[in-house]
């Protein structure tokens, strides 16, 4: 059943007004992670945030968040993960498919993700929120399309090798799934999330995102901005 915490679509931005607030109540405190929980008006889905601080610059945070091809390894339960169109360096339209537990069908989305920059507060933050787009139309062979209702990634520099992390996420995974368990299955969400960025951070072999340190330095020209790449399951050798 837990893994029907399929939600953990990345991927990567103000806390949006839909879900901001002061009513979020604290469901856990553990391992240096704090969670929380808050209803929204109007939807039977809950919203969850999760904070921690990971020991790493922004700039290596924000290339766990950004690396697409490099999902896999640490997003719960994704089966696949892919840019469908690149509308400039900080914004782009994903894919995500994840895995149900048997005899749920997986569930798959498809997402406007969107970088932006405060260099004053040195913040990072990036807003996901679900889109239709022609480049990766719904089959219902492969998955049920889910709705990425509103999602955030914000990190916050505490200085060279630290990054406050905050996510927050609320997703209706659509299909016949009762909206209690939804509700129930996504509070285990931003703690998983948050190991995964804080485990990923830790590997050698991941950078810092240039990109990154660009939007939080003074401005300058020429900047210059690496291509992004995608990769499925089966594309691994």
């Amino acid at each position: 059943m837990k893994k029907l915490a399929l939600l953990g679509v990345l991927l990567l931005v103000a806390i949006s007004p839909s879900l901001a607030g002061d009513s979020w109540e604290l469901v856990g405190d553990e391992d240096g992670i704090k969670v929380w929980r808050r209803d929204v008006a109007g939807s039977p889905i809950v919203a969850f945030k999760g904070e921690t601080t990971v020991e790493a610059p922004i700039a290596k945070v924000a290339t766990v968040l950004d690396d697409t091809s490099r999902k896999m390894e640490w997003v719960c339960n994704i089966l696949e993960a892919k840019n469908v169109r690149i509308i400039s360096p900080t914004e782009r339209v994903e894919y995500n498919r994840t895995s149900a537990p048997w005899p749920c069908k997986d569930r798959d989305f498809v997402f406007h993700a969107e970088l932006k920059a405060d260099k004053k507060a040195q913040t990072l933050v990036f807003q996901l929120k679900s889109v239709v787009d022609p480049g990766q139309p719904v089959d219902e062979d492969k998955a049920i399309r889910g709705e990425l209702l509103d999602s955030s990634y914000t990190l916050v520099s505490l200085g060279e090798k630290k990054t406050r992390v905050t996510v927050e996420i609320q997703v209706d995974p659509k299909g016949s799934v009762p909206k209690f368990v939804v509700n129930w299955a996504q509070k285990g969400w931003p703690r998983k999330t948050l190991e995964g960025i804080r485990d990923q951070c830790k590997k050698s072999d991941v950078g810092e995102l240039a990109l990154a340190k660009e939007l939080l330095a003074p401005p300058r020209e020429g900047v210059a901005v690496a291509a992004i790449t995608s990769v499925t399951k089966n594309d691994k050798p």
